[in-house]
C-alpha cells in the first residue's frame, strides 16, 4: 500500500506530542458480529508466520485476516467430552501450546490439530496458566493449576512439582530475562530462581501489601516488572529491586487489573474488568482512561478486558467482552478528535463544518455550538458567536488575526480585540447573506457567495459593491485566494483570475484558467505553493495544479492514487507536500513530481467526508481536517514514508491425487514434492493486513507454466492448478494496495511434480526399443500377408460391389421412409401440415384449370369438382388430459383418427392439424353434400364411448366447421386455400359457441357481395357469416 504507514521513531514514543490529551484512539473490530466464536477471548497468541490464534469458550481458532479456522482435537478423543482449552501460549521456538482441563496439547499448525503430550501426570493437570524459559538446549514449561505449580522439561518429558510455601490460588506467571520465575497469587507476589535444572521453593516479596492479590505480571523490555493487582492498581519492580506503586486514577482506582501490554517504550496499556483501558506513560506517570462509548466511531467495544496481546507488527489485540478489538499503536502521526462524546473538554457536537488556525489554537465551527476555540493541551477554551443559530460553514483569519465567519443567514467579523461578532453588510448586500468564501487584499475584504463577488471596506461599509460582470459566466463564488495584485476566484463552474491595478482595487483584467475540463468543475479550494504553482480542488474531478508560470495544468485523480475525486479542502503545504482532504481520505501530493501518497484511507478515514474548505495548517506544521465526526490531525514529522511489507503467507495448500484423495501439505516446506498425476493443487494465501485486508490486490505467476502475472482481489485469494505435467515449478505471489506499486517481498513456493512410471526417461527408452521391434515385426508380417491379400482382393472387390448395391437399395428405402416420416404425425399416423403444403397446390391447380375452362366455354361450373375443408376439434379435450393424464389423451387421439378414416375416402386428405384438431380435405365432392360428411363425423365420434382400458370408457364429442374451395364460384381465384381454412375455422368456433357436439358449414359467399366485402372477408374471415350462405346442424 502506498499509504504512509505511521511508524514513529523511538524519540517520538518517548514523549507526548501535541493533541495527545484530546485524541481518541481507533479500535478496529476485525470479526463480524456473526463470527463463529462464542464467549470472551481468553488468550491471544501470534505464530512465527504472523497468523493470530484465539482461545474462546468454544475452542482455539486461527485468524488469517479473512477467515476463522477452528482447531480440532484428535479423532481418538471422545467428541462428546472434549477438553476445555483454558490457556494458550507459545515457547521460545514459536511452538504454540494449549493448556486444557485435561493436560497439555501441542498445536500442529499444518493440520490445525492439537496433539496431546503423552505423559500421564501431565494429562492429569488442569492447566490454567503457563510460562516458558529456554535453558541449556532445553525448553522448560512452568504450568499452573488453581493451587499447584509444576515444571515440565519438553526434551526429557520430565514433570516435577514446584513446592508452594502455603496453599494459595495462583493468578499469574512470568519468567524474566534472568530466568527468575514470578508467581502472582491471592496473597501476594512470589519468586523462584532457576538452579541446576529446577526452580526452587517460592519466596514471598515483602515489599508489597500483605493482602495484595496479584492478578497479572508483565516483564518489560527495559527489565522492569509490572505487577497488576485486583484492587491496588499497579506496582513496578525496577532493576534496582525497588518497588514503586502506581495508583490508577478516577473510577479505575480500585479496578481489577486483568492484563498489561507494553505499548511502546515507557508506555503501558492496562486492561481492567469493567473499567476499560488505562494508558500509562511511565516517563511522566500520566494516565489516560479509555472506556467503551457507543457514540465514538471505532471505539472500544466493551469495558471488560479479558485479554491483550501485542504482536510483532505493533498491533495491540484486545479481547473486549465477547468481541475483539485491534489498536494500532504505531499511528502516532495521525490523531482523531471526535465530537459529541459528552466529554468535559471535548467538542460539544459531532460535525465540524469549518476550521481555521490561530497561532496557539484552532477555531472550529462545530455544528450548532457556534465557534469553538480549542488548544492542543486543554481542549475547548472559549465559545464565540454562540447565537449564530445556523451552523457556521465559512471561516477566515486575516494576517492581523481578525476572524470572519458566515452561517446560512449571517456574515460577521470577530476582531482580535474582543471576538464580539460584528455584522458585515451594506445597503447593497445585507448582513443576513451567506458568504461562502473570504479573502483580504491590502485593506479590502473580498466576499464571495451565490450572489457574486463583493468588495467591502471597514472604513466605508456603505461602499460594498458587486464587481463581477458578464465576463464570468457563473457568478456563484465558492473559493477565493489573494496573490499580490491578483485575486483567484473559484466558482461553481470554473476558475478565474482577477488582476488589479497596483495599490488599487480597480480590476484590470479577468482571465479564465486555460483548461477546459477545469472550467466545468465546482471549485472547492485554492492554494499557491512555494514554487508559485496554483493548486485547485474540485468536487468531482480531483485536483488541478498549474506549472510555475500558471499557464498549463495537470489533473490528478483516483487513477494517480488519489483517494477519491471529490476533493473538499486543502490544509496547506508542509514538508514539500500539499495536503488535501477528499471524500474518502487524506492525501499528500509532492509539489515536485506530483506523486500522491494516501495518508488516511480505508477504515482510518473515520471522519470522511470532510467538509468543504474545512482544513488548515497549525503553527506547529500539523495539518487539520474537519469532517463528519470531528477532526483528523496529521503530524508529518511523526510519519514514516517507508511502509514495512506485510507478512505474505500460505494459509492452506491442498493436493488432490489421481485417486481423488485430498490431503493438506505443510506450508513451511521449502520445496514440495507432489505425487505423480495430481488432479488438483490448490493454494490459499493472505497478506496479513489485519486493519484493511479488503483493500489488498494480489497477482501470481507459475514459473515453468505461465510467465504472465494474473491479478486477484482480496475475495479471491486462491490459486488452483490442474493436470500438472511432471517437472519443477515455482509459484510467485505479490501484493499491492493500488495495483500499480507491488511490494517486493514475493511469496515463493517451489514444487516438483513426480513423473509416473511411464513418464520417466527409462520408460521412454524402453518404449523406443519396443516401437522399433514393433515396426520390424509389422514389416515382416506385412510381407507375409501381401500375397494372401492379393489372392483374395478380387473376391473382396466382388463382394464389396454386391454389398454396395444392396446398401444403395437400403439407403433408397430409408430415404423413402424418412420422407414418409417427415409427412406423418408420429402419434396418430395421419399426415401432417407439411404433407398438405406439398400436395394441396396440385389439387388447387386442377380446380383452377376446371374453372378456367368453364370461363372460356362460358358454361356454369357445377359443384362436383369442389374441395371441401373440414376442421374437427374434440370437445373439452383438456379436461381429459387434466382428469386422466396425457397418456389417456393420446389414446383418445389415436381412436379419433381410426373413426375418421371410416368417414373419409382414401383419396381424401386426413391431417392432424394441431393438438386435438384434425383437418380433412375431401376431393371432387359437392359443397351441397358437405353437411352429410359433417354429420357422419359428429355421429361416429359421439356414437360410442372411447374404450381406454377394461375399467374406463369415455364419452367424447367433437365440433366441426367446414367450407368449400372456391368460396365463391364467380370469383373463384379471389381467395386462396388459407382463407378457406380460416373460414372453416370460423365455422368451427360457431359450432363451439352453439354448445359443441355439432357442425356448422359455409356453402358459398353470396353472389351480390361486392369486391370490398370480399376484401373484408379476406382480412377478417371470422365475419364470413355476414356475407355467406351457411348451414348448421339441426337441433335433435
Amino acid at each position: 500500500m502506498t499509504t504512509l504507514l505511521m511508524i514513529c521513531s523511538a524519540f517520538c514514543y518517548a514523549q507526548k506530542t501535541a493533541w495527545d490529551n484530546l485524541a481518541h484512539p481507533l479500535f478496529y473490530a476485525p470479526l463480524s458480529a456473526s463470527s463463529a466464536i462464542e464467549g470472551p477471548i481468553d488468550s491471544i497468541v501470534e505464530d512465527k508466520q504472523g497468523l493470530m490464534w484465539f482461545t474462546t469458550s468454544n475452542g482455539l481458532w486461527r485468524w488469517d485476516s479473512h477467515f476463522l479456522t477452528k482447531v480440532s482435537f484428535p479423532s481418538t478423543l471422545n467428541s462428546a467430552a472434549l477438553p476445555q482449552i483454558q490457556h494458550t501460549f507459545k515457547d521460545h521456538q514459536n511452538r504454540i501450546w494449549a493448556g486444557t482441563s485435561e493436560g497439555l496439547f501441542l498445536l500442529d499448525q499444518m493440520r490445525s490439530e492439537l496433539t496431546p503430550v503423552e505423559v500421564q501426570k501431565v494429562s492429569d493437570i488442569s492447566i490454567q496458566n503457563a510460562a516458558t524459559v529456554s535453558v541449556a538446549n532445553s525448553e522448560i514449561l512452568v504450568l499452573a493449576e488453581d493451587r499447584k505449580l509444576f515444571q515440565f522439561d519438553i526434551l526429557s518429558k520430565q514433570l516435577s512439582s514446584i513446592p508452594l510455601p502455603t496453599s494459595m490460588r495462583i493468578y499469574a506467571l512470568c519468567i524474566d530475562d534472568k530466568n527468575t520465575l514470578w508467581v502472582g497469587a491471592e496473597n501476594g507476589l512470589y519468586y523462584s530462581t532457576y538452579d541446576h535444572g529446577v526452580f526452587g521453593v517460592l519466596q514471598k516479596v515483602n515489599a508489597l501489601p500483605n493482602d495484595a492479590r496479584i492478578t497479572t505480571l508483565k516483564h518489560l523490555s527495559s527489565g522492569q516488572l509490572i505487577i497488576g493487582t485486583a484492587r491496588d492498581g499497579l506496582f513496578v519492580k525496577h532493576q534496582n529491586k525497588q518497588y514503586e506503586h502506581i495508583e490508577l486514577q478516577g473510577n479505575a482506582q480500585s479496578a481489577w487489573v486483568y492484563n498489561v501490554v507494553e505499548k511502546t517504550d515507557n508506555s503501558l496499556i492496562v486492561g481492567t474488568f469493567g473499567h476499560g483501558l488505562v494508558e500509562i506513560d511511565l516517563a511522566n506517570r500520566t494516565q489516560r482512561h479509555i472506556q467503551s462509548n457507543r457514540l465514538q466511531p471505532l471505539g472500544l467495544l466493551d469495558d471488560n478486558i479479558w485479554s491483550m496481546y501485542k504482536d510483532s507488527r505493533g498491533l495491540v489485540w484486545i479481547g473486549a467482552g465477547n468481541s475483539l478489538n485491534i489498536l494500532d499503536s504505531r499511528n502516532t502521526g495521525i490523531k482523531h478528535i471526535f465530537g459529541g462524546l459528552d466529554e468535559s473538554n471535548g467538542l460539544p457536537e459531532r460535525k465540524v463544518h469549518s476550521v481555521a488556525a490561530l497561532p496557539d489554537s484552532l477555531v472550529i465551527a462545530n455544528g450548532q455550538a457556534g465557534l469553538i476555540q480549542v488548544s492542543s493541551e486543554n481542549g475547548v477554551q472559549k465559545v464565540w458567536w454562540p447565537s449564530s443559530k445556523d451552523p457556521i460553514e465559512t471561516l477566515f483569519i486575516n494576517k492581523q488575526g481578525d476572524l470572519f465567519a458566515s452561517s446560512n443567514f449571517a456574515t460577521v467579523s470577530l476582531p482580535t480585540i474582543n471576538r464580539v461578532p460584528q455584522p458585515i453588510g451594506s445597503r447593497e448586500r445585507s448582513a443576513n447573506t451567506f458568504t461562502g468564501a473570504f479573502a483580504q487584499r491590502n485593506k479590502t475584504l473580498w466576499l464571495g457567495g451565490t450572489d457574486g463577488l463583493w468588495r467591502h471596506s471597514h472604513a466605508a461599509p456603505d461602499e460594498t459593491k458587486q464587481i463581477l460582470d458578464s465576463s464570468i459566466p457563473d457568478r456563484r463564488i465558492s473559493a477565493l485566494l489573494t496573490d499580490g495584485d491578483d485575486l483567484w476566484v473559484g466558482t461553481w463552474q470554473g476558475l478565474y483570475k482577477l488582476t488589479f491595478e497596483k495599490n488599487s482595487d480597480s480590476v484590470v483584467s479577468i482571465t479564465s484558467a486555460k483548461h477546459p475540463p477545469l472550467q466545468q468543475q465546482f471549485i472547492s479550494d485554492i492554494l499557491i505553493d512555494s514554487l508559485n504553482q496554483v493548486w485547485v480542488t474540485t468536487s468531482g474531478a480531483g485536483v488541478f495544479v498549474s506549472d510555475a508560470s500558471q499557464q498549463s495544468w495537470k489533473q490528478i485523480t483516483h487513477l494517480d492514487n488519489l483517494p477519491g475525486n471529490s476533493v473538499d479542502a486543502i490544509a496547506g503545504e508542509s514538508h514539500n507536500r500539499i495536503w488535501v482532504g477528499t471524500s474518502r481520505g487524506i492525501a499528500a501530493i509532492n509539489i515536485d513530481d506530483k506523486k500522491v501518497n494516501p495518508v488516511v484511507v480505508g477504515k482510518q478515514a473515520v471522519n470522511t467526508p470532510y467538509a468543504r474548505g474545512a482544513a488548515t495548517k497549525t503553527s506547529g506544521q500539523a495539518l487539520v481536517f474537519g469532517g463528519n465526526n470531528g477532526l483528523t490531525i496529521v503530524q508529518p514529522l511523526l510519519l514514516d514514508t517507508i511502509s514495512p511489507p506485510l507478512s505474505l503467507v500460505f494459509t492452506t495448500i491442498n493436493v488432490v491425487t489421481q485417486h481423488d484423495i485430498q490431503h493438506r501439505v505443510d506450508t513451511s516446506t521449502e520445496i514440495l514434492t507432489i505425487e505423480p498425476l495430481p488432479k488438483r493443487l490448490s493454494f490459499e494465501f493472505a497478506a496479513l493486513d489485519y486493519i484493511s485486508p479488503e483493500s489488498i490486490h494480489y497477482r501470481y505467476r507459475v514459473v515453468g507454466q505461465e510467465e504472465m502475472w494474473t491479478e486477484l482481489d482480496a475475495n479471491h485469494r486462491s490459486i488452483t492448478l490442474t493436470r500438472l505435467d511432471p517437472g519443477n515449478y515455482e509459484l510467485d505471489i505479490e501484493y499491492s494496495y493500488d495495483r500499480t506499486n507491488w511490494y517486493p517481498n514475493t511469496l515463493t513456493q517451489r514444487f516438483r511434480v513426480l513423473p509416473a512410471w511411464y513418464q520417466t526417461p527409462t520408460a521412454d527408452v524402453i518404449a523406443l526399443i519396443v516401437f522399433a521391434f514393433a515396426i520390424y515385426f509389422l514389416h515382416k508380417l506385412g510381407l507375409r500377408h501381401h500375397r494372401y491379400r492379393q489372392r483374395i482382393l478380387e473376391q473382396k472387390v466382388a463382394e464389396r460391389t454386391s454389398e454396395l448395391v444392396a446398401a444403395n437399395q437400403k439407403l433408397s428405402e430409408q430415404a423413402v421412409a424418412l420422407e414418409k416420416a417427415s409427412l406423418t404425425d408420429a402419434l396418430t399416423g395421419l399426415n401432417n401440415r407439411r404433407f398438405l403444403f406439398q400436395n394441396i397446390k396440385r389439387d388447387l391447380l386442377k380446380i383452377q384449370r376446371y374453372y378456367n375452362d368453364c370461363e372460356d366455354k362460358n358454361t356454369r361450373p357445377n359443384c362436383e369438382n369442389d374441395l371441401l375443408f373440414f376442421i374437427i376439434d374434440l370437445d373439452h379435450f383438456k379436461r381429459i388430459n387434466d382428469a386422466h393424464g396425457h397418456q389417456v389423451g393420446d389414446t383418445v387421439l389415436i381412436e379419433t383418427q381410426q373413426r375418421l378414416r371410416r368417414v373419409f375416402r382414401d383419396t381424401d386428405y386426413l391431417i392432424r392439424w394441431g393438438g386435438e384438431e384434425f383437418l380433412a380435405v375431401a376431393h371432387n365432392s359437392s359443397r351441397h353434400d358437405a353437411h352429410y360428411l359433417a354429420e357422419r363425423v359428429v355421429t361416429i365420434i359421439n356414437n360410442a364411448k372411447f374404450r381406454i382400458n377394461e375399467q374406463t370408457a369415455l364419452k367424447v364429442s367433437c365440433s366441426v366447421g367446414f367450407a368449400p374451395y372456391p368460396l365463391q364460384q364467380q370469383h373463384y381465384d379471389f381467395f386462396d386455400w388459407h382463407t378457406t381454412v380460416a373460414v372453416a375455422d370460423a365455422a368451427l368456433y360457431e359450432s363451439k359457441s352453439r354448445g359443441r357436439d355439432t357442425w356448422t358449414g359455409v356453402l358459398s359467399i353470396k353472389e351480390h357481395a361486392s369486391e370490398n366485402s370480399l376484401s373484408f372477408i379476406k382480412q377478417q374471415p371470422s365475419r364470413i357469416f355476414d356475407f355467406a350462405e351457411s348451414i348448421v346442424r339441426p337441433k335433435p
